[in-house]
This record gives C-alpha cells, sequence and structure tokens, in this order.
C-alpha cells in the first residue's frame, strides 16, 4: 500500500518521535489536534501523508514548527531532477536535439540555454523547476570554483 497524496516532505518517524518525547498517546494527540486517532496512526505508520492542515495541526498540538514534521525538501540539481525521472543523459538529449556532451555540461552549469521551455520538456518538468534546478547546479559550480586554491576564494 502506497501512502496517499499530502504533504510529500512529511516525516512519520518524526511525528512517532515527537509524539513520544511529548509522552502522549495516539488518541491524545489526536484530542488535542481535532483530528481521529486512526489519522495519527496512518500517519505515523507511514500509510498516509496528512494533508498541509492536519500537519499544522499536529505540529501545533505538539507546539513544534511545521518544519519538524514536514521538512523543507531539498532544491533539486538537474542531474538529480533526471535522475529522479529515471532518464539517462542520453536520453534527455534527444528529447532535447543536442549532444549527451551538452546535456551534461548543462547539468554541471558550464552553459545556460536560450529556450529552457523545450530543455524543462526535455527533462519532464516546467520550465520554472527546470530553471531553479538549472540556478542551484550553477550555483554548486561556482561555489566549488572559488574554494579552489588560485581560483578567488581558496587559500595557496
Amino acid at each position: 500500500m502506497t501512502p496517499s497524496s499530502g504533504m510529500a516532505s512529511f516525516r512519520a518517524d518524526l511525528l512517532l518521535t515527537q509524539r513520544q518525547t511529548a509522552g502522549l498517546s495516539c488518541e491524545e494527540l489526536a484530542l488535542l489536534a481535532h483530528v481521529s486517532p486512526e489519522t495519527v496512526r496512518r500517519a505515523e505508520k507511514g500509510r498516509s501523508k496528512p494533508s498541509a492542515r492536519v500537519t499544522k495541526a499536529l505540529a501545533d498540538a505538539l507546539r513544534l514548527p511545521v518544519e519538524e514534521l514536514a521538512p523543507p525538501a531539498p532544491q533539486l540539481t538537474l542531474k538529480q531532477l533526471r535522475q529522479q525521472a529515471g532518464a539517462t543523459q542520453k536520453e534527455v538529449a534527444g528529447r532535447a536535439g543536442v549532444s549527451v556532451q551538452m546535456v551534461s555540461r548543462v547539468e554541471n552549469g558550464v552553459y545556460g540555454v536560450k529556450d529552457r521551455a523545450a530543455w524543462a520538456n526535455a527533462y519532464g518538468v516546467s520550465k520554472a523547476a527546470w530553471t531553479r534546478a538549472w540556478a542551484v547546479g550553477r550555483a554548486d559550480r561556482q561555489r566549488r570554483i572559488r574554494s579552489q586554491p588560485g581560483k578567488g576564494g581558496g587559500t595557496e
């Protein structure tokens, strides 16, 4: 059985740990959060991912910020987006009509592209998601360059 849709970053293990730390039973937490005990049990066992409203109610009942139960998702690079989709560089290159080497260089932040919509389509994501992922990869590359000795930030 797969978890139902809800807050994708919700962590069942964190809810269980926080409830136990607070010394509450499932029933007590449910009462404080104005949800059913079954909702708490299903969330703790990972059988469902609670909605944003339920996650906030659980966090409030535990006197925690929502981020304690649903940490923000990390920012993904293009490579990670591609891997998440189960695609190879060769497949993306074919969809984008470019060489594998070009895909590698774009993923590594060496090159930018003119037609971001076409590239986003090749990765199977929105233009905004593709642009964010490219910017994350580009920033990572710039940090690596700056940290190298003699390249503007490292010690020699």
